[in-house]
């Protein structure tokens, strides 16, 4: 087939993936949508001293007392959203049609950016490129967080996704400038981008590593100083970099991604047993987990897609907390490594490691979310029973299974990628110029 047919088929599929997410967009809702025009409002309300405004003590609040307060970046999109409907409003109970629409058209967008992104950036035939650009915008996860639950990764995966690409094809300085803007819109982009700084600075000298670092610290100093000029240092700190909750068993159960954090709620609830104290020690574990992976990375060949992969997925097996959203941000990384890699066994492992979350959509009323806020879609529950997403909760054991075979093939892969999947003829090349 010409270049022509396969572009308009590639196009077709643009179309059919931004029409899946379109069509739940404004008739779905989860708490996280009506906190989201919250934050608009205090924005519009405070401007750049939001920070201080953030944690869900005013009346404005749907949700009071919310721990989750995320970067600038997410927050100009939300403000941005609200300029479109201004009329809109959220509650506890209801969330405006307009206003859902309009905050989750950007998290679509980015999805739909990063389908074109694996396209472009697959190796191989365009039927190949076309195949593992369908798996991410096909991909039951990514539907379920863009258009359904609402929840913003995928803004920030495209720019990670971006710059990693970047990074493979020499353009090292351009990449950073990337990587900070995905810094700016989720903060658990900082592990990945850490060692792609380290890949690069393996083979680059010191005048460029300092480029790089500048142009990267540029891109955060200049979106934070604004919010600092108000005097809310403290609370633009706190918000960006300290962690919303405190280790504590992770209920329900139903929502813990955490292998270890899920294990030891349910110890706790089938036993009794006063696991809580072991939670903390999580974070020193995730801390040389991430070490390790920073050594490794310099000292052995890996490409950035795979260091990167590597690196969140040490955050995701041994966090505490690990939400379902926190999926997004790697799964493209995965499909990426899956699609390049010469190795059978990494590529299986990370197609698994790929779709796997998805079977959590089947251990879950997704309808839920259709009924949860007005106005509601009681219509759409027959809909989604018929391919199996309006199930009723199973006992717990399935959800901490789900999240310990998470775990476990996050760790089987940073074993194998640093012991027995370097060294691929799929290196970065980049300039070694002052």
């Amino acid at each position: 087939m010409s270049n022509k047919i396969h572009i308009l088929i590639f196009g077709l599929v643009l179309v059919l993936a931004a029409l899946c997410r379109f069509w739940a967009a404004p008739i779905s809702a989860g708490p996280d949508i009506a906190q989201f025009w919250a934050f608009a409002k205090v924005f519009q309300i405070h401007g750049l001293d939001f920070y201080r405004y953030a944690h869900g003590t005013a009346a404005i609040f749907p949700f009071k007392f919310w721990r989750f307060v995320y970067p600038p970046i997410w927050l100009l999109l939300l403000g941005l959203a609200l300029i479109v409907v201004p009329e809109s409003a959220a509650t506890q109970t209801m969330v405006d049609s307009g206003w859902r629409l309009a905050m989750k058209t950007p998290i679509i967008l980015a999805d739909l950016a990063i389908g074109c992104l694996l396209y472009l950036a697959v190796p191989g035939s365009r039927l190949r490129k076309l195949l593992f650009a369908s798996l991410w915008l096909f991909h039951p996860t990514s539907w379920y967080e863009s258009a359904v639950f609402g929840q913003f990764d995928a803004v920030a995966a495209a720019f990670l996704l971006a710059a990693i690409i970047l990074l493979e094809r020499g353009r090292d300085r351009l990449a950073f400038l990337l990587a900070g803007l995905a810094i700016m819109t989720k903060q658990h982009t900082l592990v990945p981008v850490a060692v792609m700084a380290v890949i690069v600075a393996r083979q680059v000298n010191w005048q460029r590593q300092v480029s790089n670092f500048a142009i990267f610290a540029g891109v955060v100093i200049v979106i934070s100083i604004p919010f600092l000029l108000t005097g809310n240092f403290f609370a633009y700190a706190s918000s960006l970099f300290l962690p919303g909750q405190a280790p504590h068993y992770q209920l329900p159960l139903v929502y813990a991604f955490s292998g270890t954090g899920a294990l030891l709620t349910y110890l706790h609830d089938v036993f009794n047993w006063e696991t809580s104290r072991f939670l903390p020690l999580t974070i020193p574990v995730m801390l040389l987990g991430i070490l390790a992976v920073l050594v490794f990375s310099y000292r052995r060949a890996v490409t950035p897609a795979q260091g990167a992969l590597a690196g969140f997925l040490v955050f995701i097996a041994f966090s505490y907390q690990v939400n379902y959203q926190y999926m997004v941000i790697y799964i493209p990384i995965a499909l990426l490594v899956a699609a390049q890699t010469q190795y059978k066994g990494e590529r299986v492992l990370t197609l698994v490691l790929a779709l796997l979350p998805a079977v959590w959509l089947w251990l879950f009323d997704v309808s839920f979310w259709f009924n949860y806020l007005n106005p509601t879609s009681p219509w759409v529950t027959p809909i989604l029973a018929r391919i199996g997403l309006a199930h009723s909760l199973l006992p717990n054991y399935a959800y901490v299974s789900l999240a310990l075979a998470i775990m476990g093939l996050s760790i089987a892969y940073v074993v194998c990628v640093f012991t027995r999947w370097h060294n691929l003829s799929l290196q970065p090349s980049l300039d070694t110029v002052s």
